[in-house]
């Protein structure tokens, strides 16, 4: 299974997991360390033994330093944490050769430093391992070079403070240490990167094959000599690779591109250590030189050409996919979409909108839309709305039209445009999208029409009931004015009654009272004492049977006809209650009031008759306070008389029932109920009541 890739760098404040282990047997954890670390420094002196096969000016330095590139590699796959792989393999490269320890931990110092350094820039920079873009290409070409002066700065000064090495050729051996670095981590890198993943899932074997013949004959060629001697040092003759390493980009990607690059550089390493080839010119630094800038040339330029032809089939790819997404949404989507171009010609349309109009898309494809689709009575407030947005005004516009179908009537449909714009804001397409609301027009129109129906029937009911109301009200003032007569013909009748009490009955008594008295002089006259008694009993009960005479004619006739008739009414009940009733009862009235309204006063007088008499009823014993007082705009009238603890009015009495039967006929208000003191009645009677009864009575 292939090991999990490194993370990129990440922030400061945040942790990074742990490396992907080594592809080895399940081991404790301090056991696969020590035994990656030790596969990992045998195959790195192992890489150091051959690159040392082909030193030039010193034992200790090689053309072409394979284990930088491998080191960085492990680094980049598994972390620093094998770094000591790298001592290990160090001391086995320099076996043999001479070199003191400290000379080699000093060679290992340089190695550390360059992959470490290495390292760390490149996870600052967000490398990404798959070397799927051209900015991590560049990132590892030029950080690799670079870092590779650090191990150039330091190996030749160890080598030379150990002995090894002449001061006059430090510059030299620096030259070739760090050409030797980088193309290890140039050619090696990229390559090991690119192999370790998971192998493709089909590769053009013939092609592959066809390819790497040609390598084969172009690299003998170019580099050996044996078929087509060559001149040494034409550098032009190179340039033949380069179609081929275009060719294994292009076709075979990021492994194509890397395997050529590392085929030729062993080839042109091969043939320039040999004398052969276009890079030899006699002088064996320049020489070196030369093919180093070819072989970073040519991989830069192969694995350059693969990552941008792999960002470009990963856009392709992207494009596909978002093409693919966006067709299966508008042919999944329940609305009608129509895709426009700048000009309103339809560009395609979607599963739902063939549907629904019942037109193919081959049909309606480069019409304008407004002729293809909607009625013309309609085409200049479609074409209003799409000028909007040609001229910027808007991004987007929503209306509502009738949309022609194939077969059938048209449909309503609510559409809403969006605008597609240029980076210069030039509008490019049009996405209009629709949702038929036929149903919801059909449905308001039916909803309208009902209420119109509706509205139509509660005419008719309030009309009805207005007629009713009339009626009633024509029957309430019917029935208020026969109560009116009513109890005016009442109050008539026991004036009447009171009147003949007073001026008959009572005329008649008081003369029977007079002969009784003359009788009774005329007994004692004669000296009768027994009979002159007898007649003056009789005198005595005919001046009480008169006083009782005029008290009943007082009650049935109580008010005066003159201005302060109630006031005298009122004071003459709270005398016979006082007097004759032998309960306390008492009229404060502070000054004279006035009542013009005759019918008025005696619904006032009847009302306090009738509220004394419930005090009497119900509260045995209390005392009973009348009040009468005028309030400017109104007149107040109230009787209160103190509770006992069992002694209580009947709230829904028939007294009480009369009493706002009358002040509702004077258009009085009457409160009545317990208070602080007791039982009060109270009422208030406006003044301007018996005006508007006035104006009433003449109309």
């Amino acid at each position: 299974m292939e090991p999990a890739r490194p993370p990129a760098m990440p922030p400061a404040s945040s942790t990074t997991l742990p490396p992907p282990r080594l592809p080895l047997p399940a081991l404790p954890g301090w056991a696969h360390g020590l035994l990656a670390g030790l596969l990992f420094g045998l195959a790195y002196g192992a890489a150091a033994r051959l690159g040392l096969a082909y030193s030039s000016l010193a034992p200790n330095v090689t053309l072409i330093w394979a284990p930088t590139g491998i080191s960085l590699f492990v680094f980049l796959r598994w972390g620093p944490r094998l770094w000591p792989g790298i001592v290990l393999g160090d001391f086995i490269a320099n076996a043999g050769t001479g070199v003191s320890p400290l000379a080699i931990l000093g060679i290992s110092a340089g190695n550390l430093a360059q992959t470490l350094g290495c390292w760390w820039a490149l996870r600052r920079a967000g490398f990404d391992p798959a070397l799927a873009r051209v900015r991590d290409v560049v990132a590892l070409m030029g950080l690799g070079t670079a870092g590779a002066a650090l191990s150039a700065c330091i190996g030749p000064a160890a080598l030379l403070l150990d002995g090894r090495l002449p001061a006059d050729a430090w510059g030299a051996v620096w030259l070739q240490w760090w050409m030797g670095d980088a193309a290890g981590v140039v050619v090696l890198t990229p390559w090991l990167l690119a192999w370790w993943a998971r192998p493709p899932a089909s590769v053009r074997v013939p092609e592959a094959l066809a390819l790497l013949a040609a390598l084969a004959l172009c690299c003998e060629l170019v580099f050996g000599g044996t078929l087509l001697p060559a001149r040494p040092g034409y550098y032009p003759a190179a340039l033949a690779v380069f179609p081929l390493a275009v060719w294994a980009a292009l076709r075979f990607g990021l492994r194509g591109a890397t395997l050529l690059t590392l085929l030729v550089t062993a080839a042109a390493v091969w043939g320039t250590v040999h004398g052969q080839g276009p890079f030899v010119d006699g002088a064996l630094t320049s020489s070196l030189l030369r093919w180093w800038i070819f072989a970073n040339v040519i991989t830069v330029t192969s694995l350059l050409l693969a990552a941008s032809q792999g960002e470009r089939d990963a856009a392709r790819a992207q494009a596909i996919r978002d093409r693919d997404f966006g067709s299966a949404i508008l042919d999944a989507e329940g609305a009608l979409v129509v895709v426009l171009d700048a000009q309103g010609r339809i560009q395609r349309l979607n599963r739902s909108f063939e549907l629904a109009t019942g037109f193919a898309s081959q049909e309606l494809v480069g019409r304008r839309f407004e002729e293809a689709l909607i009625p013309a009575d309609q085409h200049a407030k479609v074409s209003g709305h799409a000028e909007l947005l040609r001229l910027k005004l808007a991004d987007s516009a929503r209306l509502d039209s009738l949309l022609r179908r194939r077969r059938g009537p048209p449909i309503t449909v609510s559409w809403t445009t969006a605008a597609l714009r240029d980076a210069d804001g030039r509008m490019t397409h049009a996405i209009v999208s629709g949702v038929d609301v036929s149903a919801r027009v059909e449905a308001a129109q039916a909803q309208r029409l009902a209420r119109r129906q509706l509205e139509a029937r509660v005419a008719e009911r309030t009309q009805a009931l207005a007629e009713a109301n009339a009626a009633l009200q024509v029957q309430m003032a019917e029935r208020q004015r026969l109560e009116h007569e009513l109890i005016r013909l009442s109050e008539h009748e026991q004036q009447r009654f009171g009147r003949e009490l007073h001026d008959g009955l009572g005329q008649h008594l008081t003369a029977a009272a007079i002969q009784a008295e003359l009788l009774a002089r005329d007994l004692e006259a004669d000296g009768a004492l027994p009979a002159q008694r007898q007649a003056e009993h009789i005198e005595a009960m005919l001046s009480d049977a008169v006083a009782q005479a005029r008290l009943l004619a007082r009650g049935l006739f109580p008010v005066e006809l003159d201005g302060t008739g109630l006031m005298g009414a009122l004071r003459l009940l709270a005398e016979h209650t006082a007097g004759q009733l032998r309960r306390p009862c008492t009229l404060h009235c502070p000054r004279p009031v006035e009542i013009a309204d005759h019918a008025a006063a005696v619904h006032l007088y009847r009302i306090a008759q009738e509220a004394v008499n419930n005090a009497l009823k119900h509260a045995a014993g209390a005392r009973i306070a009348i009040e009468l007082a005028d309030e400017g705009g109104s007149l107040l009238l109230s009787v209160a008389n103190a509770l006992s603890p069992q002694a209580g009015h009947e709230a829904g009495g028939i007294g009480l029932s009369l009493m706002r039967h009358r002040a509702q006929l004077i258009g009085a208000t009457l409160q009545a109920g317990p208070g602080p003191q007791g039982w009060r009645v109270q009422v208030r009677w406006p003044r301007a009541a018996a005006k508007e009864e006035d104006h009433a009575d003449h109309d």
